[in-house]
């Protein structure tokens, strides 16, 4: 998998120095940065065979136990930083748990109750004592030395006949959106494609910014003064007059087309929902409000759809 190799260290070294910062923060072994080239080969948008996400790889019920939003608008697995943070977190959860690394990161591919279990009954301490086992996955069982592989060709790639280019690190500015805002309309105001700004917030779900009531958008370096200014220029494209509502006890998408003059299905094309989905109290749901635009916003709307 050379040329594969290749393209995951090279992703890994856009990230790389805020991996690191993060890792030494946490106080973990420099080299498990390269933990992620076993999971994913540092791809925001991988995926795998048990639903797992991200960089990281996290499956939905260990998201969430890590403070990591996932749902209709966001999934923060996707997201470099915040899953980067997760994971150093539950890398020292698991050290802590276990007090071996290797231990740690079999726990970190197959789940801590069967790698304890495992030991349990091979009566053993130590990870490798399990490879000789049936006790673990043949998965699990090569995920440690595939990592230390990883590691030792990643720490100096020309020894292994590697090319990899030097990558500027990523680089980019927060700004905070107080209503939903497409990502074509938000290019154009920050003055660069839908490409890179959709790149840059790889944990949105949908082309708009989610209904609540601040979210923080990147923007390249240096976009975000000149973002703002134009944004506010042009301020009307589909949606931003839907009403933004947090669901409440006994709410259900019926009562709310209902209440607020709209169709359900409406609602759910909206809130990029399934026919199957039901609001939770405490969701941000936009209830949309059919709204032409007109003039400049129009030639605003026709110019970010190009």
């Amino acid at each position: 998998i050379r040329d594969r190799f290749e393209k995951w260290l090279g992703r890994l070294d856009r990230h790389r120095l805020m991996v690191e910062q993060i890792f030494t923060e946490f106080n973990l072994p420099a080299d498990l940065i390269f933990l992620s080239l076993v999971e994913s080969g540092f791809s925001t948008h991988a995926k795998s065979r048990a639903q797992a996400v991200g960089p990281w790889q996290f499956i939905k019920g260990t998201a969430k136990a890590y403070d990591l939003r996932v749902d209709n608008w966001i999934d923060e697995r996707r997201d470099p930083v915040k899953s980067t943070v997760a994971a150093a977190h539950y890398l020292k959860d698991l050290y802590q748990l276990f007090g071996s690394w290797p231990l740690a990161m079999a726990a970190y591919n197959a789940g801590e109750r069967k790698v304890g279990r495992a030991l349990v009954r091979a009566q053993a301490d130590d990870f490798w004592d399990l490879t000789d086992t049936k006790l673990l996955k043949l998965e699990t069982k090569e995920y440690v030395p595939r990592f230390l592989a990883a590691a030792q060709i990643a720490r100096d790639p020309a020894r292994f006949g590697l090319a990899i280019p030097s990558h500027a690190p990523v680089e980019y500015e927060e700004v905070l959106v107080t209503r939903p805002t497409h990502l074509k309309a938000a290019a154009l105001a920050a003055g660069v494609s839908y490409e890179e700004l959709k790149a840059l917030n790889p944990e949105l779900r949908t082309d708009r910014t989610p209904p609540d009531p601040a979210y923080h958008l990147k923007v390249p370096a240096g976009r975000k003064e000149a973002f703002l200014a134009n944004l506010a220029s042009y301020p009307v494209w589909k949606h931003v007059h839907d009403l933004r509502y947090q669901v409440r006890r006994g709410d259900t998408l019926s009562r709310l087309a209902s209440r607020h003059g709209t169709t359900v299905a409406a609602i759910l094309e909206a809130n990029a929902m399934a026919k199957s989905e039901k609001p939770r109290p405490g969701d941000w749901l936009l209830i949309p409000k059919t709204v032409k635009p007109r003039g400049t916003t129009a030639r605003v709307l026709a110019k970010a759809s190009r």
